[in-house]
Parts: structure tokens; sequence; C-alpha cells
């Protein structure tokens, strides 16, 4: 029943039968007999083929779900006992956005790589839907992000640090000839200077005509930038959306479009021409950056080994 399980639930993941089929490397007509065998011995259909696409009935629905959990289980078991094996071989796949995989995950890779050079590592870069879905469908088994919250709840979240946000500005904007007194230098950013209280956060509402870029829908700096806005009495005026902060920065130091908010960090690896930076008063403005790893699946010895090593050596 272990191998027809399998082949309906993979028949559910792909949603259609000839692409499960393909996945599988078996004819369709072969995946079609074996799901109605195992629906004639459930005495119930599985799935709805008067629809298009096919749906899962009610009964369907309890039976992938328990499938769900029998192929989690087998697929801990298996790891646990390939685990034992020590952190001489094994594989790591990691994911994270832009930022993360340019600048903080390198290092990171570097030092656990020098311990264990047996582990073979893969790094994805991606939004915060593509990570999610690679945590679900367990390709990935680490995450690094500040996405993944409360709401979240299939996924563990392991605190990491704190990152800051800052307000960046195209220096040609005409709202910064007034606002000279908060700019804040490079030097104050890198050192972690400006978070000291006697540095004083610029007035936002200064900004409620400017022009933002903003991530879009779905980012946690999304909801963050709105609210961040609002509380300081004005909506955004959004001209453009993106992926990732990275991008952003990028664009509006070349072409000067908007204003938006990044990461502090950001400021010591990507260039700040044309760009003044400001504090923020807003409890928003610090979020905590997280290393997410899908709930109930075993954490294999590598990674924990390398979350262990990275809560060591936090950059």
């Amino acid at each position: 029943m272990l191998r027809e399980m399998k082949y309906i639930y993979t028949v559910y993941e792909e949603q259609s039968f000839s692409k499960a089929a393909k996945k599988l490397y078996i004819s369709q007509p072969a995946l079609s007999k074996i799901v109605r065998k195992v629906e004639h011995e459930l005495g119930t259909p599985i799935f709805d083929r008067s629809t298009v696409p096919f749906t899962v009935t009610k009964e369907g629905r309890v039976f992938l779900e328990a499938t769900r959990r029998i192929l989690l289980e087998e697929r801990n078991v298996l790891a646990y006992f390939s685990d034992l094996r020590s952190l001489n071989v094994g594989h790591l796949s990691l994911g994270g956005a832009a930022y993360y995989c340019s600048f903080i995950f390198p290092d990171l890779i570097d030092a656990f790589h020098r311990r264990h050079p047996g582990i073979q590592i893969d790094l994805l870069e991606g939004n915060i839907d593509e990570l999610a879905k690679g945590l679900e469908q367990e390709t990935l088994d680490i995450v690094l992000e500040t996405g993944f919250n409360s709401e979240n709840t299939h996924v563990q979240r392991i605190y990491y640090h704190d990152e800051v946000l800052i307000l960046a500005v195209p220096s040609g904007f005409s709202v910064n000839e007034t606002l000279r007194e908060f700019q804040l230098s490079l030097e104050a950013i890198m050192t972690g200077a400006f978070l000291d209280a006697t540095v004083r956060p610029v007035p936002l509402d200064a900004f409620c005509k400017v022009p933002f870029i903003n991530m879009k829908p779905g980012n946690d700096l999304y909801k963050r930038a709105n609210r961040i806005c609002e509380n300081a009495g004005f909506h955004m005026h959004t001209v453009m959306y993106l992926d990732q902060v990275l991008t952003s920065m990028n664009i509006i130091r070349k072409s000067a479009i908007g204003a938006c908010f990044i990461r502090s960090d950001i400021v010591r690896y990507a260039s700040s021409e044309g760009l003044v930076y400001y504090k923020l008063a807003d409890p928003l403005a610090c979020r905590p950056v997280n290393f997410v790893v899908k709930k109930d699946r075993y954490l294999s010895h590598a990674a924990d080994a390398f979350i262990q090593l990275s809560l060591r050596h936090v950059l």
C-alpha cells in the first residue's frame, strides 16, 4: 500500500495524472489503474474526475492527509538512520533572498565547509513564495528570512539576529534640503553608531508626498513599510513593486524614481552613490531574521550543525 500511497500523493501534488506519471516514470494508464484499485479497496473515490481539472473528494482529503503524515514519517525514519553516518558525507540545501545569498551565506558556508568538507551544499536565491514552496516540498532544508511569522504554522523559526531598517532617498530629491540635520553618515551606519539614542530619527511625515518603491505583497517589508508610513500619518505613494531589497536599492541609485526602506547592513556591500539615509523612529524598523525549517521534518545533523555554527558566528 505504501507504494500506491506515494503514487496517489504525487497525482495530488502535480494536479495531473499525466504529469505524475511522467514524474514517477510509469505510463498514465498504469497509474490510473493503481489509483482505481486503491479507490476500490477503500470503497470510495479519492478524486472526482467529473470536474476539469479533477478535485479531491471529502473522503479523499482524509486519505491524502493520512498519506502525507505516513510519508513524512517514512522520510524522517530514513533520514535518521542515514544521518547516523556522521558529518563526513551528506547534502544540505539552503535558501534565502538575494541579499542573504550574496552577503550572509557565503561566509557561513565557508566556515561550515572548512569543518565539514564532505557535505555538498546547494544554495537557492528566491522570493518568499519560492522559499516557502521549497520548505514545503522539502527541496530546501534551511531558509534564512524575515518573512516567515507566527501565521506560517507549517514552519519552525530559529532566531538569528535583528536587522534595522533605514530610509534610502535619492540625493536629488528636494525634500532632503530641509532634512540635512537628520542625514546619516556611512560611517555611522556601518559601525552601528546611528542606533545610539542621541542620533535623532527623521520626521517621516516629511516624505508624505515623496514616491516610494516597495516590495511586492507577501514580502514582510511590504506590510512593514506601509504600516510605518501609516503610523507617521500618511499612505505610501508607491510607483514600483519589486521582489528584492537589493534590486530596489540599485534602481533608486541609478534612476532616482523613489525612496525605499532598506536594511541598514546592506550599506556595507552596495554602493551608496547618489543616496542619502535616514534613521527611523518606528519600532517596526527593527525586525528579526530567522533560520526557518519545516515543522515536524527531521532536522539532519548537517542542518543542525550549520544552524549552530551560524548562531556562533552572527555576522
